[in-house]
């Protein structure tokens, strides 16, 4: 499960009740229907069948990669512990750098030494704080692409936090939205970006275009709503055409397999729209096409 909200939501606070490392103003905490303590009630808090990896890995310093990840499974037995640190370090494309000391690896090779370490003992519950926030793109996708088989081959459940919907969208079987301490939408991955249920929810997931209802005509669209109802229309559904609503393009972004333009269509009316044609330029005067079934209507 991936779950998604901007700084400040609660994402990092809830990873922290559900750990028990953090006492709950209400409610309670369960795994497989029993409670899970917070700190207040046991003397060194957390749970011991659910892992959470921080932001900053917390790795111990001055230990090598392969010290790091043994230290989860020091009390099994050795043959046991041998052959379960060697199938993490390579799972987890550590086995080059399982000598070095944390210092002397990249920020992706700290990552995927902190998660091999968390599921070591194989816990029922991994949860990940921010997993890809800190990595350039190459590891970002190594790192991405090994908890997406990690937690499949463990049958571990993961939940894990990003402000990057791109992450969720792609692994996570389930997402959820925060905002603001409060869980506002929750559903598959394909329904929340499709149909969000409120404009926040639809910003969290995506470039999107945000109108009111009373702009719609402006585009050549009727609308039964009331003037401040709000809907939301992806870029990618808009589409460049040879006639159709007149707009002048105020910028171009480059995106690699395709360019995000900005078009102004009135004073107040101003489009995303993805295209894979070259040659575009601010000031160009273009013609944008709609299709009606594409616009969601959601909460403000």
């Amino acid at each position: 499960m991936g779950l998604v909200g901007a700084s400040g939501s609660g994402k990092s606070t809830l990873l922290s009740l559900l750990a028990g490392l953090t006492d709950a103003d209400a409610g309670e905490v369960r795994l497989s229907d029993k409670r899970v303590p917070g700190p207040a009630e046991v003397l060194v808090p957390g749970h011991p069948a659910i892992r959470l990896v921080h932001q900053e890995y917390q790795l111990m310093p001055n230990v090598s990669v392969r010290q790091n990840i043994a230290y989860a499974v020091r009390y099994y037995e050795s043959t046991y512990r041998e052959f379960r640190v060697n199938e993490l370090l390579k799972l987890c494309h550590l086995t080059d750098v399982q000598d070095r000391l944390p210092r002397q690896i990249s920020g992706g090779e700290k990552q995927r030494t902190a998660i091999a370490r968390a599921v070591a003992d194989k816990p029922s519950v991994l949860l990940l704080d921010e997993p890809f926030s800190h990595l350039d793109l190459p590891n970002r996708q190594i790192v991405r692409d090994m908890v997406f088989t990690l937690v499949r081959q463990e049958q571990t459940a993961c939940l894990f936090v990003t402000h990057d919907a791109t992450d969720a969208l792609s692994i996570a079987n389930s997402l959820g939205i925060l905002r603001h301490g409060r869980l506002i939408q929750l559903d598959t991955p394909l329904t929340v970006y499709r149909r969000p249920a409120t404009a926040y929810a639809a910003r969290m997931t995506g470039s999107v275009n945000v109108l009111r209802a009373k702009h719609l005509p402006a585009l050549g669209l009727p609308s039964t709503k009331p003037a401040d109802s709000l809907c939301v229309i992806r870029p990618e559904t808009i589409r460049l055409a040879e006639t159709g609503i007149a707009a002048t393009i105020r910028a171009v972004f480059f995106k690699g397999y395709h360019y995000e333009i900005e078009a102004e269509v009135s004073r107040y009316v101003c489009l995303r729209a993805l295209t894979t044609h070259d040659g575009l330029h601010p000031g160009q005067v273009i013609h944008l096409e709609l299709d009606p079934a594409a616009i969601w209507w959601v909460n403000d």
